[in-house]
């Protein structure tokens, strides 16, 4: 029998059809919270279960951190980690953007629960080494919706207005200082990260075309640090693919998801 630990924060979970489907858990990027898989999550259906959460002072998380400076990529990795001890079943972790370094580090962390890693929009889990001035308007983007709006638009022309307007929404919540320490943890990355990655299962990276932010060759220098990637591209979307395109995203998920469980019965099948 599995013990389920006691997770500290809200955590909103969907069940599959099948008991023996695989979880999907979802980790969120920079300046979002939980809401922003709402769209995915209706795409995805009762083909798989879903568990996802606010990271610390998103959502409904905000101002709740005794401490900013004791978030770290660790810490992050320490607490999806935690969610995975009350998930039954396979895992497969799915981060967007600062969430796919979480993710890669938990699915490192946990082989034996992680079945399968998918990274949407990601960036490298040592960092992005952005210089000082690139780094400074992101630093300065809490408490400034227009900025916000901006910023978004510029790595993902092709939201709708509703959507931009959603996503700023979502964004204007944060306590000052949050972004400024948020953009710290994704640029500086995690220390020591490898040049092969130590999560060894299966994965699917997914960018967008329309991306200013992840390009092409960014996504493939990511990709390389995995063996054997699926490596998958929405030509037309931008760095919220799971906002612009959600259905499209579902079902790549769906489809990797399908392939994973192919691969682990082939794996527990007698010779």
């Amino acid at each position: 029998m599995q013990i389920r630990c006691l997770i500290e924060f809200p955590v909103v979970r969907t069940s599959a059809h099948d008991p023996n489907a695989p979880t999907v858990l979802l980790i969120h990027g920079f300046l979002d919270d939980l809401t922003v898989w709402d769209g995915m999550v209706d795409g995805l259906g009762d083909k798989v279960a879903t568990v996802r959460y606010d990271l610390p002072e998103f959502g409904r998380r905000a101002g709740t951190a005794r401490d900013t400076s004791a978030i770290t990529l660790a810490a992050l990795a320490a607490e999806a980690g935690a969610v995975i001890d009350s998930i039954a079943g396979p895992v497969i972790v799915v981060g967007q953007s600062l969430g796919s370094q979480i993710a890669e580090l938990v699915a490192a962390a946990h082989p034996d629960r992680v079945t399968g890693l998918v990274l949407l929009t990601p960036v490298p889990l040592g960092g992005t080494h952005l210089p000082d001035d690139a780094v400074a308007q992101f630093r300065a983007l809490d408490g400034d919706s227009a900025a916000q709006r901006l910023s978004r638009a510029a790595i993902s022309p092709h939201l709708t207005d509703a959507q931009l307007d959603r996503l700023t929404d979502i964004g204007r919540h944060l306590v000052p200082g949050v972004a400024a320490h948020y953009v710290d943890v994704w640029n500086n990355g995690a220390a020591g990260a490898p040049a092969v990655s130590a999560s060894a299962g299966p994965v699917l990276v997914i960018r967008g075309g329309a991306d200013g932010f992840v390009t092409g060759e960014l996504a493939d220098a990511i990709a390389s640090r995995f063996g054997r990637p699926d490596v998958r591209t929405i030509e037309s979307g931008g760095h919220w693919l799971h906002v612009e395109f959600p259905d499209a995203v579902a079902a790549m998920i769906l489809d990797f998801a399908d392939s994973v469980q192919v691969t682990t019965c082939e794996r527990q099948s007698p010779a």
